[in-house]
């Protein structure tokens, strides 16, 4: 009995074993390819992982390209029309213009200044006016500013101050000679009070005449489209008549024609407030205030804003010479420096800062040059 059931276990065995001898190599091969699965599985984890823990990694940066790029149909990348600008030539056309406007416009200021030559005009001032360049310099800015264009919103009056004899006639001269070599001589009037108006008991005749004179001469400027000039000396000795016809021909209220017009006047008032100042100071910066408050008192012309005051300075010992020299050359004497200084040294003189600043200006010299 032992021996039979052996034997069927031997049997069963034996039929197992075929069994699994049949079976085995599928098995195996099942067996590879789940082990194979898995293996590459893990592997794909574990790749992923270390991805998103490291975003510098190659394989992140592989990802996020393929990731992030685009396919279009046709594998083509579709681009915006890029639309142009209606805007742009209008804008271009625009600066064209202005560009334009402005090169005529200051080609029309060069034409304006060229006209009266006023380069020529400073150098002869400088040339043959002694001893005041801030006031030459400050006289120049203002006609340079007023003669560069032709409409204005107020007249130019322009009052030159100083003591006597430090050549505010000669000066006056100079301006009005200048001023008609460039226009018409009748756009040019030159009025001197002790001449036009000797006698104080005629002044409001010699107001009356001095106003239609000024309209006369601003009508006919108007027609000719140019500026006219009116250079007035010895204002000090205008009577009161003739300053408050002055006065109201420097409104701003007027016609246009009575805009576009130049006044200079040329007075000694306020001569003791600019020589406290000069000596003080070595120089007539800063002289305006107090000249104008002196000025006030005196007549409201000056009070007026259309007035700019230039202050004329002190003449200094060197200047009194350059006018001995050039006296004397006038006159035919061999300029001897050590007469000329000798001359020099019998006027009087102001004493201040090392400076000497002589008292009657240049008045005295052609006295002392004619009794050579």
């Amino acid at each position: 009995m032992d021996v039979q059931v052996e034997k069927e276990r031997g049997d069963e065995e034996k039929e197992e074993g075929q069994r699994t001898s049949i079976f085995s190599p599928q098995l195996k091969a099942m067996m590879r390819i789940k082990k194979k699965y898995l293996k590459r599985s893990n592997s794909v984890k574990l790749a992923v992982n270390s991805a998103a823990s490291d975003p510098k990694s190659p394989q992140t940066r592989k990802f996020k390209r393929r990731k992030s790029r685009v396919l279009f149909p046709n594998d083509t990348l579709i681009k915006p029309k890029k639309e142009r600008s209606r805007a742009k030539p209008f804008l271009v056309l625009f600066s064209v213009i202005v560009f334009v406007q402005v090169y005529n416009a200051i080609e029309n200021l060069d034409d304006h200044v060229v006209k009266y030559d006023l380069e020529g005009l400073e150098r002869t001032l400088h040339r043959e006016v002694f001893g005041q360049p801030e006031a030459l310099e400050e006289l120049m800015d203002h006609l340079n500013d007023y003669l560069s264009t032709y409409a204005h919103q107020q007249p130019l009056a322009l009052s030159l101050h100083g003591a006597s004899g430090i050549g505010k006639s000669h000066l006056g001269r100079l301006l009005v000679r200048h001023f008609r070599s460039v226009v018409e001589d009748k756009l040019v009037v030159h009025y001197l009070s002790k001449h036009h108006c000797p006698l104080k008991e005629a002044a409001q005749h010699c107001a009356s005449a001095l106003a239609r004179r000024i309209t006369e001469v601003v009508t006919q400027a108007e027609e000719e489209e140019q500026i006219p000039f009116f250079i007035l000396d010895d204002v000090e000795l205008m009577p009161p008549p003739l300053l408050d016809i002055l006065q109201t021909f420097l409104q701003s209220d007027q016609t246009n024609e009575f805009l576009n017009v130049v006044y200079i006047f040329l007075s000694s008032l306020g001569q003791s407030e600019i020589t406290a100042h000069v000596l003080q100071n070595a120089s007539t910066a800063g002289a305006h205030k107090p000249l104008r408050r002196a000025l006030s008192l005196i007549h409201p012309l000056w009070t007026e804003p259309a007035v700019e005051l230039i202050p004329l300075s002190l003449l200094e010992r060197e200047h009194i010479i350059q006018c001995f020299l050039e006296e004397m050359t006038l006159e035919g004497f061999y300029p001897d420096l050590s007469h000329v200084e000798r001359l020099a040294d019998e006027l009087a003189y102001h004493r201040a800062a090392g400076r000497q600043y002589a008292k009657t200006g240049c008045k005295q010299v052609v006295g002392k040059v004619n009794l050579l």
